[in-house]
């Protein structure tokens, strides 16, 4: 066992220790290194302030992305996918008017019965006498196109399409001239027109799925506010505008809506050697 002696010579005139060889034990805040108390393992352990500041900004990174509720996460990554299944559907409609002779649309998957077709089976429905579409406003025909059938939220994706641009007879087919009926605005008064002339129109009714039908063919709440109105009622003008929620001047809208360029349609069918 290690024995120590104190010596009175001390600088302070604080004894100090001694080892058996006759060296002075340092001190450190008071507490003698080499006692019990203190282990000379353990003097000089201990962070440093930038440790600390490293260790402080890794814990406030973590926190951060734990902040957001987990809902609304779940929320963006619907919105993001179907975002996604959109765009995925304009390049199919553009893929299926280049391959068909004469060029042209898909027409809807009607929603409810009346004319040729079944309705919310997924195939476009055409009156075979004539080329032309049932109805030129239902559902995506995924079925037809090989795309989503609904949304993140469960609900059948919307679909409308200028009858000039989904007419199948080589009279009635459209050229690089034609023009398309439906508009974006930001209001259903339409006076803010966001893009005019369209081929055809894609939306998803959101996470409120007002308007929509679902995926077992039914149709879901009426939306309540005008601007949603202006998305199911069957006419050639659709809105578009950033999310709102219910306590807004003009009400809810979560409305998703993207649309096919006739700029865009006419160039992939020039290259593709479907028009001149």
């Amino acid at each position: 066992m290690k024995t120590y002696r104190f010596k009175p010579d001390h600088p302070s005139g604080e004894p100090g220790r001694v080892g058996r060889q006759g060296f002075r034990l340092p001190t450190r805040s008071g507490i003698r290194v080499g006692t019990k108390s203190c282990p000379p393992y353990l003097a000089e352990r201990g962070f440093t302030l930038v440790e600390m500041a490293i260790v402080l900004v890794i814990v406030v990174l973590l926190l951060g992305g734990l902040l957001m509720p987990l809902s609304t996460q779940v929320e963006q990554r619907r919105i993001g996918e179907t975002q996604k299944a959109l765009e995925e559907i304009k390049e199919a409609l553009i893929g299926f008017a280049a391959n068909q002779t004469p060029p042209h649309l898909p027409c809807p998957d009607k929603t409810s019965g009346g004319g040729a077709g079944t309705a919310n089976d997924g195939l476009e429905d055409v009156t075979a006498a004539t080329g032309a579409c049932v109805t030129q406003e239902g559902n995506i025909p995924w079925a037809t196109l090989g795309v989503a059938d609904v949304d993140a939220w469960g609900n059948r994706i919307h679909y409308s399409v200028t009858a000039i641009f989904s007419n199948r007879s080589p009279a009635t087919m459209f050229a690089l001239a034609s023009a398309g009926t439906l508009r974006v605005c930001t209001a259903p008064t339409c006076t803010t027109q966001t893009a005019t002339a369209l081929p055809a129109i894609v939306l998803s009714y959101g996470k409120n799925g007002f308007g929509a039908i679902n995926q077992t063919g039914g149709i879901n709440p009426a939306p309540t506010s005008a601007d949603e109105q202006a998305n199911t009622d069957l006419n050639v003008d659709f809105v578009s505008h950033t999310p709102t929620q219910a306590g807004a001047a003009n009400g809810e809208f979560d409305d998703l809506v993207t649309w096919l360029s006739p700029n865009i349609l006419f160039n992939r069918m020039v290259a593709a050697g479907k028009l001149p």
